[in-house]
C-alpha cells in the first residue's frame, strides 16, 4: 500500500469542508498519482476536470500515462496530459496533467475555469515564476468568484506555514511516508575533478561491490551528461548495463525509454528533470553532483543566463530519496559531508532572480495592471517590474492609461497569442505586418531554441575523423 493511502480521508474530508489543502508528502508517497483519483472517485471535482500542475513536461506526460495504466484507460480518454506541442485529451477526459504554462493560457482563454472543479499544485516546493502567478490567479479566483473550486497545494519539502497563510484557511496534511533507509556516501576530501569522471568512478565502485537495481546520475545539464556516458562505456558490471540519457530536450519517445522495464540494469544520467514527480522503478542507486543549472536574469544588460550553482540541501535530500523507493538504497554525494553543511536550505524562489517580461503582459491581460501591488505569496522586486514594464512599452504592448499606470495595446494582444518571450513575439507580430514571417521565424527559433541544429553525437564525430 502506498503511504499516501493513510492521509487520504483527512485530504477528503479537508477539502470538503475548507476547500482548499496543502499536502506535505515525501518523494515516493504517491501522492502525484492517487490524489488526482481520489478527487474524481469522490466527486470532489463536481463534475468538472481535475488539472494537475507539473513543473515539467516530462513528469506531466510520465504520470499520465501512469494514471491511465492504473484506471485501466487508453491515455487520452479519462486521464490525458497537455503540454507544449502535445496534447492527448478528448471530451472524456477527467483528470488532466498540465504545465504551468498551458494552465496560464486557459486561464487567459477560461478566465472563470468553468468545467473544472479542481486544481492540483504539483511539486510547489519548486517554486517556479509560472506556479507562482499560477497560485496567486487561482487563490484571486476562488476568493473572487469560485469559492466552489478546491484548490490542492502539494509539495515534499515545502515550509508549509507560509503556503497555509497566504491561503488563509487551508488545512496542513502531513504524510510522513515509508520510505526504506538510504546510505549517504560522501567524498572524503575535497577535489577538483570534474562531476562526470566522479561520477563514473561512483558506478564503477558501486557495480564493483555487487549492487543490485538500477542507477540514476544527477548531472546539471547535457555536456555532463554526455561526458557522463562517455565515462560510462568502460564501466562493467555482473550482467548486461544500458546507458540512458534523460533531460527535457529529448524527444517523448527517447525520454520514455527511461521508464520502460528492462532485464539488463539502467544507468539513467538525467538533469533535474529526474529529481520529482516521476518515478522511475527500480531505482537502487543515486549518484548525486550536487549542481543544476539555474536561470537568472541581469536587469542592467537585459539578458538571462544559465548558472552553475551547488542545489539546495532540500533538493540533495529529493534526490536521495530516489534511491529508496523499492528497498534499501544508497546515494553517493560527490562532495563532502562538511560541504553539505554550506548549502543553503532551500532554493530561491524563481519570480526573485527570472525575467518577469512574459508574466507581466499576462497579468495586464487578465486585468492585474500592477504586478508590484498583486498578491503574491512572495513578491517579485520593485525594479524588476518596472523593468519588465519599460521593456514591454518599448516594445509596443503596453502604453499608458488614461487613468494612469499601463494598459494593453492590440499589438501586445497579438503578442499574447504567441508562447514565447516578448521580444521575439514582437518581432514576429511586426514580420506578420510586413510580410517577411517565415525568414522572422526562423532567426526566433535561432536565438530562443536549441533544437533547430542537429547536434553531431560523440560516436558520429569520431567516426567521421
Amino acid at each position: 500500500m502506498l503511504p499516501i493511502v493513510a492521509v487520504r480521508d483527512s485530504i477528503l474530508s479537508a477539502l470538503r469542508d475548507r476547500g482548499s489543502v496543502i499536502l506535505s508528502a515525501p518523494t515516493g508517497s504517491g501522492k502525484s498519482t492517487q490524489v488526482p483519483q481520489w478527487l474524481i472517485d469522490e466527486n470532489l471535482a463536481g463534475g468538472g476536470e481535475v488539472l494537475v500542475l507539473q513543473p515539467r513536461r516530462v513528469a506531466a506526460r510520465a504520470l499520465a500515462r501512469r494514471v491511465s495504466e492504473e484506471r485501466k484507460q487508453p491515455l487520452g480518454k479519462e486521464v490525458g496530459y497537455q503540454v507544449r506541442f502535445d496534447d492527448r485529451t478528448s471530451d472524456a477526459t477527467r483528470i488532466l496533467f498540465v504545465t504551468e504554462g498551458v494552465f496560464l493560457r486557459r486561464l487567459q482563454e477560461n478566465p472563470s475555469l468553468k468545467g473544472i472543479g479542481a486544481v492540483v499544485f504539483d511539486e510547489f516546493h519548486e517554486r517556479n515564476l509560472l506556479s507562482d502567478v499560477a497560485l496567486a490567479l487561482t487563490r484571486k479566483l476562488r476568493r473572487e468568484s469560485r469559492p466552489d473550486l478546491k484548490l490542492l497545494v502539494m509539495s515534499a519539502t515545502l515550509s508549509t506555514e507560509r503556503v497555509a497563510r497566504y491561503l488563509e484557511n487551508a488545512i496542513v496534511v502531513k504524510s510522513e511516508g515509508t520510505l526504506h533507509p538510504v546510505d549517504i556516501r560522501y567524498l572524503p576530501h575535497l577535489t577538483r575533478a570534474p562531476a562526470p569522471e566522479l561520477a563514473v568512478e561512483a558506478v564503477q565502485g558501486y557495480l564493483s561491490g555487487g549492487g543490485e537495481g538500477h542507477i540514476l546520475v544527477f548531472m546539471p545539464g547535457m555536456a555532463e551528461i554526455q561526458a557522463t556516458l562517455r565515462g560510462l562505456e568502460g564501466v562493467r558490471g555482473n550482467g548486461p548495463l544500458v546507458f540512458l540519457p534523460l533531460h527535457g530536450d529529448l524527444t517523448p519517445e527517447a525520454q520514455d525509454r527511461a521508464f520502460i522495464a528492462s532485464e539488463a540494469q539502467k544507468i539513467i544520467v538525467a538533469t533535474n528533470v529526474a529529481e520529482t514527480s516521476i518515478t522511475i522503478d527500480g531505482i537502487r542507486c543515486v549518484v548525486d553532483s550536487g549542481l543544476a543549472r539555474v536561470a537568472r536574469y541581469d536587469a542592467e544588460r537585459g539578458l538571462q543566463t544559465l548558472n552553475l550553482e551547488d542545489i539546495s540541501r532540500a533538493s540533495t535530500d529529493q534526490r536521495k530519496g530516489r534511491a529508496g523507493r523499492t528497498g534499501p538504497g544508497v546515494c553517493y554525494r560527490l562532495w563532502t559531508e562538511s560541504g553539505q553543511l554550506n548549502r543553503p536550505a532551500h532554493g530561491d524562489a524563481e519570480i526573485l532572480r527570472a525575467d518577469l517580461a512574459e508574466v507581466v503582459l499576462l497579468l495586464h491581460s487578465l486585468g492585474v495592471t500592477d504586478a508590484v501591488e498583486f498578491d503574491w505569496l512572495e513578491g517579485p522586486g520593485h525594479d524588476a517590474v518596472r523593468g519588465a514594464e519599460k521593456l514591454l512599452h518599448d516594445l509596443g504592448a503596453l502604453k499608458p492609461a488614461a487613468r494612469g499606470g499601463l494598459e494593453l495595446t492590440q499589438v501586445g494582444r497579438a503578442m499574447l497569442r504567441l508562447p514565447m518571450h516578448p521580444r521575439y513575439s514582437r518581432m514576429l507580430v511586426e514580420a506578420d505586418r510586413l510580410s517577411c514571417l517565415p525568414a522572422a521565424c526562423t532567426c526566433a527559433a535561432l536565438v530562443s531554441g536549441r533544437d533547430l541544429l542537429t547536434r553531431i553525437s560523440h560516436e558520429d564525430s569520431r567516426t567521421r575523423e
